[in-house]
């Protein structure tokens, strides 16, 4: 007898759902097997767009797929992952239906529908056949969305906007009814990302910040690099933390120093993305783009205009160097190159070569003007390719003055890594490492003393909140954001009043993603030990767990 089974483990995941509309009316004017090669042109495009943000794809049925990320390996933004996939859906089936419509006279359009939630996730099925998926009510409410929305759009829940905060231009659809729920659900329509995405974390995204605290030693270190790069010589920088301890905000600090007189220098400031490292100069182009004033939101031809203004600036009258350097910046950046301008070259070192030389070019023309200070935010997120022209830059920072400061998480098998050694050989004692820990406990009561001007939060709610956030400033901030979102801490007038008294204080949902990312980082042994633990309690003899771990085993 063959038996059903579902194997699996409950964890928070993004859906995503995504069909093709009317594929039944175009199946009646298509010849069956060119509407068979169009479904599986369509499906190809949209796997590449979840493979691209390293998503799982669990079905494929009809015209429609279902994909979800999370699972089997959490990343700590998966819920943007989902809506960057379907975003690149959009504009892949975009082309292909221009295609269509000029060899079938036909309209094609997907639309796809996000949600986030804790599901079932493991293997469904018999002993004859069984699959990965996913399982659950949010599951069934991105199935929802996905309906709701209207050809050649995105719609997502509010659960799926509050996770990903201020990283996509939305329109608000308000409460809309769907099948199955008794209660109508909040809905946004995705109309793209922001041009420039705010990095708000914690309470910013409600209007709430604290000054910095705990964090006044690495910050003067940092200041005294922008006393020595005044005149002329350069540096180098390692903020080295964990996610959330403050690796950011100390960077912008730093920045409102920096750019202010006596020191008025350039900021020119690169992000990493976490899926960043399959994007090859992802971190260069970002820093280009910084150090040229060229916006994300930009047109081709705009873009590529303010590149040559900026060039002819920063370079001066030597139009030979303008010349030598603009179409490889221009090629780097995407960016239409000009008659007469030729790259010249497809073989990847020699055009790795030449893009460090136009690089070198550029930085020595903005070095002349004044200090720069150089900024890689999440290091750890780096492509190898950039890592190389920053490697063969970096030496310009003994010369001119140029303060190369990058932050990163202490994860040493990353490209990022690698090239905090070679710093450490090639600068010696010069080169800056700085270490944050988690904040004193004194300093972590400040800071929730400093957020919500509560004087008489109960002893036990703060104790709380300080536990679970263990001194980290970020975790500290989104501890305190769900209670007010849960109504445990409310406003009234200009203060902060705690409503009720609280037994205990789960982990924030904001701070799932960037959890299970680490735990699924580690050997399936560390995660075995690590369930049981779990089991056990937050606090124990090690004997105990080694006990149970034995009988366990047994």
């Amino acid at each position: 007898m063959r038996t059903a089974r579902i194997t699996g483990e409950l964890k928070p995941v993004t859906a995503l759902f995504a069909d093709v509309v009317g594929s039944t009316s175009l199946a009646e004017h298509m010849d069956p097997e060119d509407w068979t090669a169009m479904i599986n042109e369509a499906f190809d495009l949209m796997s590449r767009a979840v493979f691209r943000y390293e998503g799982t794809i669990a079905q494929l049925q009809g015209d429609a797929m279902l994909a979800f990320f999370g699972a089997p390996v959490a990343h700590e933004d998966d819920p943007e992952r989902a809506i960057l996939a379907a975003l690149d859906m959009l504009v892949a089936t975009e082309e292909f239906a221009t295609q269509l419509k000029s060899t079938h006279d036909i309209e094609f359009r997907i639309r796809a529908g996000i949600n986030s939630g804790p599901v079932l996730v493991g293997n469904v099925g018999s002993d004859l056949r069984y699959e990965y998926t996913a399982l659950g009510d949010a599951v069934n409410v991105a199935a929802r969305m996905q309906t709701a929305a209207q050809p050649g759009t995105i719609v997502i829940t509010e659960m799926t906007r509050r996770l990903t905060g201020d990283t996509f231009d939305l329109d608000d659809l308000g409460e809309i009814e769907v099948k199955g729920k008794a209660e109508p659900i909040h809905a946004y329509r995705v109309l793209g990302r922001k041009a420039a995405p705010a990095r708000r974390r914690g309470l910013e995204s409600v209007g709430i910040d604290s000054p910095m605290v705990g964090r006044d030693a690495p910050l003067a270190r940092l200041a005294e690099l922008l006393d020595v790069v005044a005149p002329g010589r350069g540096r180098v920088a390692f903020v080295v933390g964990e996610p959330g301890i403050g690796k950011s905000r100390l960077l912008a600090e730093l920045k409102r120093a920096a750019i202010a007189p006596p020191s008025s220098a350039r900021w020119v400031e690169g992000k990493c993305v976490s899926y960043g490292r399959n994007l090859p100069y992802h971190l260069l182009i970002d820093l280009l783009r910084s150090s040229l004033g060229i916006s994300f939101a930009a047109e081709e031809q705009e873009a590529r205009a303010t590149l040559d203004k900026e060039l002819s600036s920063v370079l001066g009258a030597d139009m030979s160097e303008v010349r030598d350097t603009a179409p490889y910046l221009a090629h780097l950046l995407g960016l239409p190159l000009r008659p007469g301008e030729v790259v010249g070259t497809d073989v990847p070192e020699v055009l790795q070569g030449r893009y460090v030389a136009a690089t070198h070019r550029l930085l020595r023309g903005l070095a002349a003007r004044g200090p720069v200070v150089l900024v890689c935010e999440d290091l750890h997120w780096a492509d190898s390719a950039s890592i190389e022209v920053a490697r063969q830059v970096m030496p310009l920072a003994a010369q001119l003055p140029i303060l190369f400061l990058a932050a990163m998480r202490a994860e040493t098998d990353t490209p990022g890594w690698t090239l905090m050694g070679q710093a450490r050989e090639l600068f010696g004692d010069s080169l800056t490492e700085i270490r944050l820990e988690p904040l004193a406990e004194a300093d972590s009561r400040a800071l929730v003393s400093n957020l919500l001007e509560i004087e008489s939060l109960p002893d036990r709610v703060r104790d709380l909140i300080l536990t679970r956030a263990e001194g980290n400033p970020f975790f500290v901030e989104e501890v305190v954001r769900m209670l007010i979102e849960r109504g445990v801490i409310v406003a009234q007038g200009d203060r902060w009043v705690a409503t009720e008294e609280v037994a205990g204080i789960e982990i924030p949902e904001t701070l799932h993603g960037l959890l299970l990312a680490r735990i699924d980082q580690l050997p399936e042994s560390a995660k075995r030990s690590l369930r049981i633990a779990a089991v056990i309690g937050r606090q124990f003899p090690v004997r105990v767990l080694e006990r149970v771990i034995g009988a366990a085993a047994r």
